[in-house]
């Protein structure tokens, strides 16, 4: 993959033959007049959500929702990505072109391993149970060894620089050496990061599933152990399965994990959109209506990198969080079932018999959530401040995803 097919007026003079008909040349006008105006309002709200996220940064109140392993490499990826953007809207000068190319094959590889070990540290953390925060800096530092290795030796063979046969900034080779260079260096490495991208989402998935199976048919096996005893030895059977059926944090943050798995699935889409692009550019240099179609589908598969991360970044639940910290918190527990629980420590409610589940819409008390343990329809239900070792176990691997 290469930053340097990014500008349609690369295009023009990498790919296209100097002699172009004027209907090519006004097509290759608006495609760069699409690409920047995509681009500029990418690298904008970038800066803005960097900007806002600083701010929450030093907010007692916002920082702690923002102290999550995913959210920091996510933070470097629109980094990379305004790095990216910035290039991209600089026009190339010969004297910098060689610089100015590796910083931003650099940036491009940079974001796309931010979001591969997205990927690899919820797998890590939830199936493997590594710690994500210890993790943390193996991320940054492979990342950076391998951005480097791939993108310093083209620089440091001299193999970037100005193309005067094209006045573009590019492999100065022919375009076989072009190729083996941008496969070497770039396409297989990014499309390596795709799959495991992938493959780590996919197991993740398939764990969830088999927890959620697992809690359901405890549950069931629960129901028909309490049936069959009596009361006091139904108690005591119940408080026996109780830590049984608590849900894991795989499951209790399966939301928050299948929404940071889109930061992934959509460097994979790129990533490999734009690998399989590049090649098939360099080794179809003819002019037609299917090569310009790829053409414009890899400009875009660039240019739209820094817009789609920093719309996906200002959703992220995390950030959302933080957020809502900056209006006045209620510490009320609502309930959409016309019956209410009254918060207090130990204390018992019976449960109607028509109600079938408790649809509790549980908020920050005082730093901590109370837990609510429903036993079943026209049973009694005992509320209790969460299992403290449980609470602080689940907010530890919180921070890790």
């Amino acid at each position: 993959m290469s930053l340097y097919i990014i500008l349609p007026a690369l295009f023009i003079h990498l790919y296209l033959p100097p002699l172009m008909s004027s209907r090519e040349g006004h097509l290759l006008d608006l495609i760069n007049d699409a690409t920047l105006g995509v681009c500029i309002p990418g690298v904008a709200l970038s800066g803005l959500l960097l900007m806002a996220v600083a701010y929450l940064q030093r907010n007692p109140a916002s920082r702690p929702h923002l102290n999550r392993v995913s959210f920091r490499l996510l933070v470097y990826a629109l980094i990379a990505n305004i790095i990216l953007g910035v290039i991209v809207l600089t026009p190339s000068k010969e004297v910098t072109c060689s610089f100015t190319s590796f910083l931003g094959t650099a940036s491009i590889m940079f974001s796309g391993c931010m979001s591969c070990c997205i990927a690899l540290n919820l797998l890590f953390v939830l199936v493997y149970g590594f710690n994500g925060n210890r993790l943390e800096i193996y991320y940054i530092l492979g990342s950076l060894l391998l951005v480097g290795a791939c993108n310093i030796t083209p620089w440091a063979a001299g193999e970037l620089g100005w193309y005067a046969a094209n006045g573009t900034c590019w492999l100065l080779g022919p375009p076989d050496v072009q190729l083996r260079w941008l496969i070497g260096t770039q396409s297989v490495w990014m499309i390596l990061m795709s799959l495991l991208e992938v493959l780590s989402f996919v197991q993740i998935l398939v764990f969830m599933v088999r927890h959620q199976f697992r809690i359901q048919s405890l549950r069931a096996n629960t129901d028909t152990f309490s049936g069959n005893l009596s009361p006091t030895q139904s108690k005591s059977g119940i408080a026996t399965l109780r830590s049984s059926l608590l849900r894991p944090p795989v499951m209790r943050y399966r939301p928050i994990i299948i929404r940071i798995g889109l930061y992934p699935l959509l460097s994979c889409l790129l990533s490999t959109t734009s690998c399989f692009a590049d090649v098939y550019i360099l080794t179809h240099s003819e002019l037609t209506d299917y090569n310009i179609a790829v053409r414009i589908l890899d400009t875009f598969a660039y240019s739209l990198r820094p817009l789609l991360y920093v719309l996906l970044a200002a959703t992220d639940p995390s950030l959302l969080r933080a957020l809502r910290t900056l209006r006045p918190s209620e510490h009320t527990v609502k309930t959409t079932q016309p019956w209410d629980l009254s918060v207090s420590t130990g204390s018992r409610h019976t449960v109607p018999h028509d109600l079938a589940r408790a649809d509790l819409d549980v908020k920050w008390n005082r730093g901590r959530r109370e837990a609510y343990e429903l036993q079943g329809p026209g049973k009694e239900i005992e509320i209790t401040a969460g299992d403290e070792e449980e609470q602080m176990q689940a907010e530890s691997i919180a921070q890790q995803i």
